[in-house]
């Protein structure tokens, strides 16, 4: 008999690490209330799934959410929700535009911002992290990269906050709130979609409309599924990984001390948190035939959450995995996933946390929490600072 954890318990959302561990111990395959969903904590069985898209399917994304929210016309866009060979069609047209050049493009403009932001805060003492600093960032650069006017930044950044709670797997949010919030983004980026398709600009979404590769293009619904998903995985995987850096620094003074002295370890720093605090927990798998995992049978038609965070802790992979160490070997950590659903964000994401975390420590001196207890969002889906008040001196 598998066992059963409680993933909405306070202490879980405070601190999930002590659970997954337990989870890990236990056998290959365990419950997770309240949702009822399998999980799998062990790294090489996290990994087993991630790679094999033939038995668990990218549609338990689609499974994960409160039916009321499952709609299958837009999930049929959605490159996040399609299995091979699909999948590779439109991943081969969405890199097309979303190039890596494209990315590197961006780096002027995203430390452009960071110093913007600083200045904002610099000289004031204290000030609140997640609304000052990790909430505008990614959300003015993915707003920027898919040509959304300034005047719908509010709009943009709510739209990504009610989309995401629908995956937060300990409540089910407002169902109303998140279905008008996706209504509104498909309208809108529908006319954005329809304008660019009459006058097309320097945007990703005129870029994703001109793609094109053995003949093929991108549908509209896939267009407007791929910007769904940048959306949404743009703005909260960025948010949460300077969140969690800078949380998990003001825990490790001499390690913030350390790379204030030799930013050179930005880099490095970056890479442990995506290891040590994973901004995705897990993500969402549906098996499509009954199939086998760690000695578990797991049925046909079950909703499976292969446990990132878990697997990034695993003590057979990463050795004292519990211990923050920026000079670790983090290769083959599991944060932005793995094999053909790699995220295609992980190299903005690190980029973006790069720069700011630059600008931060070059300009921000004795940084430190207000709070001593970090509040974190009521999610096992994201792991994220909710607020977080601090203090430097410039």
């Amino acid at each position: 008999m598998i066992a059963t954890f409680d993933i909405a318990a306070p202490h879980v959302l405070r601190n999930p690490y002590a659970v997954l561990s337990e989870i890990r111990r236990s056998s290959a395959v365990c419950k997770l209330m309240p949702t009822g969903f399998l999980g799998v904590g062990r790294y090489a069985d996290v990994l087993r799934v991630l790679q094999n898209s033939q038995h668990f399917s990218n549609s338990g994304y689609s499974a994960g959410m409160p039916p009321a929210l499952r709609d299958p016309e837009r999930a049929g866009g959605s490159i996040v929700q399609s299995d091979p060979p699909r999948h590779g069609k439109l991943r081969s047209l969405v890199t097309k535009a979303f190039t890596p050049r494209t990315v590197t493009q961006l780096e002027p403009r995203i430390r452009q911002i960071a110093h913007e932001l600083v200045d904002a805060v610099v000289g004031k003492g204290e000030f609140e992290l997640v609304r000052d600093i990790t909430n505008p960032l990614p959300m003015i650069v993915i707003a920027e990269l898919l040509g959304v006017g300034a005047d719908r930044r509010g709009d943009f950044k709510r739209w990504s906050d009610d989309m995401v709670s629908s995956l937060s797997l300990v409540r089910s949010g407002n169902v109303a709130q998140v279905m008008a919030s996706t209504q509104e983004f498909y309208a809108y980026f529908g006319g954005v979609l329809e304008e660019r398709r009459r006058d097309p600009k320097g945007d990703l979404i005129s870029l994703l409309i001109q793609a094109e590769v053995d003949g093929a293009r991108l549908t509209p619904r896939e267009v407007l599924g791929f910007a769904n998903t940048l959306l949404i995985a743009g703005n909260e995987t960025t948010t949460s990984l300077i969140g969690n850096t800078l949380a998990t620094l003001t825990d490790h003074p001499e390690v913030l001390a350390e790379v204030q002295a030799n930013p050179s370890l930005i880099p490095n720093l970056v890479e442990e948190v995506l290891r040590y605090e994973s901004p995705a927990q897990c993500i969402f798998r549906l098996t499509t035939a009954d199939v086998e995992v760690g000695g578990e049978l797991i049925p046909q038609g079950t909703v499976v959450l292969p446990l990132l965070a878990s697997a990034n802790r695993d003590e057979s992979r990463f050795p004292d995995p519990d211990r923050f160490d920026i000079h670790r070997d983090t290769k083959g950590h599991l944060a932005f996933g793995m094999d053909i659903h790699f995220c295609l964000g992980a190299p903005l994401a690190r980029l973006e946390a790069k720069v700011m975390l630059e600008v931060m420590l070059s300009r921000l001196k004795d940084l430190q929490r207000v709070e001593q207890e970090v509040t974190w969002s009521p999610s096992f889906f994201i792991r994220s600072p909710q607020h977080l008040r601090m203090r430097a001196r410039a």
